[in-house]
């Protein structure tokens, strides 16, 4: 429903920005003020501005499906951008206006510059944005507990975001990395799908790459808010019904890759130490289920031994903290991946991004490894987090 009730304003938002490219390109040759350059114009951005409700309605055949997807995604960022620089244009000239008293929206010297400079920033931080979401980092961070335990190494993966913008060779990538790490465990914090199992690219393929990540004590995750089967529209949910949201496959997918599932559930380590995943909020309200409290999740673990939680969004610190958590592993915000929103996203979150402490208990936020969205990062890091966890309390 509130696709359809943004439609007007997204219809609004592109003919105005198709205008200020037109403007921009006329200023530089008059063939590009031509009407059949318009035309063309027109129907390239039409197409592209239009892939968001094509690639929802168009099913098959498959590959034209995907390819609709894949320059759906390319387009939220590029659209993204084109309206920042066009905000950036007419807060320059309103300024301009204010301070030389003259207009200088007509000139055509300055329409150039203008132009030239707009269109090049949003060619250049798209087409960086798309590459450097696959350049794949490693995070490092040194955690002390003041628990008796031998010092762990733990590799932290969230929002693989397996789908359209999806590599099987990045993948590939990731399993590499996390075996140079030689982890003596592996935990996934939710959003390891992308709403659509079949959206995942070779699957027997990326699951070979998830399968072969080794580690003494296994791999173990939580689902995220995007693990369930749920069709979106420009960012929008389509809502179905409870029973249609949980994919077998996914989880089948996890179990086949040697991962195991914690939901709303706790298993104790060969070394002591307690692991916990908790269910996603928004996965469970959508699923019509309930998820437990941080002091239920936690009631049977034993407090004198290192406790980890698994928990895709970084909520309730204090009450884990309080409940007797250690150490919590999450995702989610994705560092806010592309600019601005590094920068905003630090407002919606009490650990956004890195390694905050909270009472005793650590906080673990990673940016991710996958995009969600504009297949872009601008800002932020592709990522898989090394935790060198030392135990510093005696035996």
């Amino acid at each position: 429903m509130l696709a359809f009730i943004f439609a007007p304003f997204y219809i609004f938002v592109n003919l105005y920005l198709a205008r200020w490219v037109l403007r921009w390109t006329g200023a530089y040759h008059r063939v590009f003020g031509t009407k059949t350059f318009r035309v063309l114009f027109g129907a390239v951005y039409a197409f592209l501005a239009v892939t968001p409700l094509s690639s929802f309605v168009i099913k098959s055949p498959v590959w034209l499906h995907r390819l609709l997807k894949q320059m759906n995604n390319f387009w939220l960022g590029c659209l993204l951008y084109l309206i920042l620089a066009v905000l950036l244009t007419e807060l320059i000239l309103f300024i301009a206006r204010k301070w030389r008293k003259k207009d200088f929206e007509g000139v055509q010297r300055v329409r150039q510059v203008q132009g030239g400079i707009a269109l090049a920033l949003v060619c250049a931080l798209t087409f960086y944005g798309v590459a450097h979401a696959e350049r794949l980092y490693v995070t490092e961070y040194d955690i002390a507990i003041d628990k008796a335990g031998a010092d762990m190494t733990v590799a932290l993966l969230a929002d693989l975001h397996m789908g359209y913008s999806t590599d099987p060779a990045y993948i590939e990538e990731v399993a590499a990395a996390v075996n140079e790490m030689r982890p003596d465990l592996i935990v996934y914090a939710g959003d390891i799908f992308d709403n659509e199992y079949e959206a995942v690219p070779e699957p027997e393929r990326i699951g070979a790459a998830l399968a072969s990540m080794q580690s003494r004590y296994g791999a173990y995750a939580c689902w995220g808010n995007h693990d369930l089967r749920e069709p979106i529209l420009a960012g929008f949910t389509w809502d179905t019904k409870d029973s249609e949201k949980n994919d077998p496959r996914m989880e089948k997918f996890l179990e086949d890759a040697g991962i195991t599932l914690l939901n709303d559930e706790s298993v104790t380590l060969a070394n002591g130490v307690t692991i916990a995943g908790r269910k996603d909020p928004s996965r469970t309200k959508k699923v019509g289920q309930s998820r437990l409290t941080p002091e239920e999740l936690l009631a049977g673990a034993d407090k004198e031994k290192p406790v980890f939680v698994i928990d895709h969004q970084p909520k309730e610190l204090a009450e884990l903290a309080a409940s007797g958590a250690d150490l919590d592993l999450s995702g989610h915000t994705h560092d806010g991946q592309m600019f601005p929103g590094n920068l905003t996203i630090k407002l919606m979150w009490e650990n956004a991004c890195g390694h905050i402490k909270v009472g005793d208990m650590h906080s673990v936020v990673t940016s991710g490894v996958g995009v969600w969205g504009p297949n872009m990062r601008v800002g932020t890091k592709s990522e898989v987090v090394r935790l060198n966890v030392r135990f510093t309390g005696i035996n």
